[in-house]
């Protein structure tokens, strides 16, 4: 039997419109089962991968009605809709590597892809909420990586990244008009009530919804690089006009970034519409700002037309980096100044040649190691270090191998630490240690902390 409704079982209801336009009352607990069952099936997913082939199409008739949310019982259940989109994504990775198995074409996991973009697309149409069109865009970037290279024509591709420019369109004329409605609201009104928390909180979430909508563009552009380029020219544009806009800059140098790491030599035509930003935007006193104008130089160093510009970049980060640390409390500025060693790191790795005779780049970046604050680029900068030990890389080494000591420190720092080394750095790391005569070691010793030393003793034992 139905319990009775009373005082204290009213927070556990809540009534909601059903497509057919019901009003019906909703028990809340039933929103925490739905998401609990999508991550039951992700975890499926994640632990089967081709052994859940045969039950896609199954998981995936039953995850349908959350693609195309119209009531209010799904759009209120967020969590489990954007749980929803991710579960999708490993469902087309499976279907993908079962199809791989059994030899057969990647016929499943194409339709589960199209089919979750007609649907997504369609009900971002309809949506003008910052949080779910964020999902959305997550999901899409996921599912087109799921599915990988050659999964969009050029035509589709086309469609995709004007959806997803108009949908940023969008985003910006909400906080147009949110920051118009701000100045009407504040005129003659007392200070303290001209700013309100709600309203940077709304900001932010807009920033967040054109980030992922750009990652979305970016996904494009890794799985269909040849299709993506008729659509170089509006990148070009829009590069343009958001670097125009203070605000904007983050969005248009993490676009730039994402062309020149997916596109690599081709992207090079679109560079005079963003390159000369990177390297104002370099000594930005904003650190979100810094953060992906020195991972755009991270990415095109090794390119060889960026050694047009690699000499005032070796100047500019040298400068950034040799200067002032950022402050503790400052976290973007962190993230930011690991940025900055990357990108020299880069530098010196691929245009050495043609850094300038007063910028000693080694021995700046040795000095520098191991990163902390920004953990991807952490990662790729330890794996790179311990590749280029393994083989004598002189300029890691510096003269005479002067270099070596803070160069095992910071190995030995980050030795077992997921969040800035991974298990194959770790690997290496450990064979470097395992080659290296222990005399030698003993000579370095004074340079190791003590918990370095800890660690070293246990990879020799």
């Amino acid at each position: 039997a139905a319990a009775k409704p009373g005082a204290d079982d009213d927070d556990e209801f809540i009534t909601v419109t059903t497509g057919e336009g019901k009003l019906v009352k909703v028990r809340t607990s039933k929103f925490e089962e739905l998401q609990q069952a999508v991550q039951t099936l992700a975890t499926y997913c994640a632990m089967m991968e081709a052994a859940f082939f045969d039950y896609v199409p199954q998981t995936a008739e039953a995850l349908l009605p959350l693609l195309s949310a119209s009531d209010d019982v799904s759009l209120l259940c967020d969590e489990a809709r954007s749980a929803a989109f991710q579960t999708w994504a490993s469902l087309i990775k499976c279907a993908r590597t079962g199809a791989q198995e059994r030899s057969q074409p990647a016929t499943l996991a194409s339709e589960l892809l199209r089919t979750f973009l007609q649907r997504i697309c369609a009900a971002m149409q309809q949506d003008s909420d910052p949080d779910s069109l964020r999902d959305a865009a997550d999901g899409i970037a996921e599912c087109l990586k799921s599915v990988g290279p050659g999964c969009l024509n050029a035509q589709e591709a086309a469609q995709l990244v004007q959806q997803m420019f108009k949908f940023i369109d969008d985003s910006l004329l909400r906080t147009s008009k949110a920051e118009q409605e701000r100045k009407a609201d504040a005129a003659g009104a007392p200070p303290e009530l001209q700013q309100d928390e709600d309203e940077e909180d709304a900001e932010g979430d807009e920033e967040a919804c054109r980030r992922g909508l750009e990652d979305a563009v970016g996904s494009v552009m890794e799985v269909a690089p040849q299709e993506f380029m008729q659509c170089l020219p509006e990148c070009a544009n829009r590069l343009k006009q958001w670097l125009s806009v203070k605000q904007n800059r983050t969005l248009a140098l993490f676009l730039g970034c994402d062309i020149i790491q997916h596109l690599k030599e081709h992207s090079e035509q679109a560079w005079p519409a963003f390159m000369p930003a990177v390297f104002e935007c370099l000594m930005d006193k904003d650190g979100d700002v810094r953060i992906p104008a020195a991972y755009a130089i991270s990415l095109a160093a090794p390119l060889p037309k960026f050694g047009e510009a690699a000499p005032e970049a070796f100047k500019r980060l040298a400068q950034i980096i040799t200067g002032p640390a950022p402050k503790k409390k400052d976290e973007s500025g962190k993230v930011a100044f690991d940025n900055c060693i990357s990108a020299l790191f880069a530098l010196a790795r691929h245009q050495l040649p043609l850094c300038p005779p007063d910028v000693p780049a080694w021995q700046i970046v040795v000095r520098k190691l191991p990163l902390q604050e920004d953990e991807d680029e952490a990662k790729k900068v330890h794996k790179a270090v311990a590749e280029m030990l393994l083989e004598q890389h002189a300029g890691l080494l510096g003269p005479d191998q002067a270099h070596l000591g803070k160069v095992l420190s910071a190995l030995a720092e980050v030795y077992k630490q997921e969040n800035l080394c991974k298990e194959e750095t770790d690997a290496a790391i450990l064979r470097i240690f395992q080659m290296l005569p222990r005399d030698n070691l003993l000579k370095l010793a004074s340079g190791f902390s003590e918990k370095q030393q800890k660690k070293i003793e246990k990879m020799l034992s």
